[in-house]
């Protein structure tokens, strides 16, 4: 029993930090051992093989640690594109203004050409994603019908990077 206590000191430390760091991180992996632990007593009562049982086990904490990546991941970050484009008009071009409602109206009409410019970049792709899906279930060749979106993704993509090299940070 000697020999746990380094483990038990490390891994009440882990869950200390964790938890004040995430804890939504803590009550997914709480979530997860109580619904292992019942998944365990279940198989105990109906006479499950140990294989299944252990898979029922991974496959329910997969599905926990899963719900807590996208929890985690869904934060909106900067992946707006050409946000520091946005940025950098809005800075330059109400940089001499002294008319507080002038510059308040320019940033809102710059606002409102990148989010048009978006707008239109996800209807783009929302409709070349249903035309490869009915390629798809045509089995048509859905190769070259997604070949032009993927190449506008990717040239948005760059675009936004080197825009990024351009403006700085």
């Amino acid at each position: 029993m000697l020999e746990f206590i380094p483990f038990l000191i490390a891994c009440t430390i882990l869950l200390g930090a964790i938890s004040l760091k995430s804890p939504v991180l803590l009550f997914c992996l709480l979530a997860g051992s109580l619904i292992s632990v019942v998944i365990h007593q279940i198989g105990r009562q109906v006479n499950l093989p140990r294989r299944q049982v252990i898979f029922l086990q991974v496959v329910a904490v997969g599905v926990i640690l899963a719900c807590f990546w996208l929890d985690y991941f869904a934060d909106p970050a900067q992946a707006q594109f050409f946000k520091r484009a946005e940025d950098f008009f809005r800075n330059n071009l109400t940089q001499g203004t002294s008319n507080t409602t002038n510059a308040a109206g320019t940033q809102a009409a710059i606002s409102l050409i990148f989010n048009v410019l978006r707008a239109l970049y996800l209807l783009y792709i929302a409709v070349a994603l249903i035309g490869v899906i009915n390629a798809v279930r045509r089995d048509d060749d859905w190769q070259n019908i997604a070949r032009t979106p993927l190449l506008v993704v990717i040239a948005v993509t760059i675009a936004d990077v080197l825009t990024g090299f351009v403006i700085g940070n």
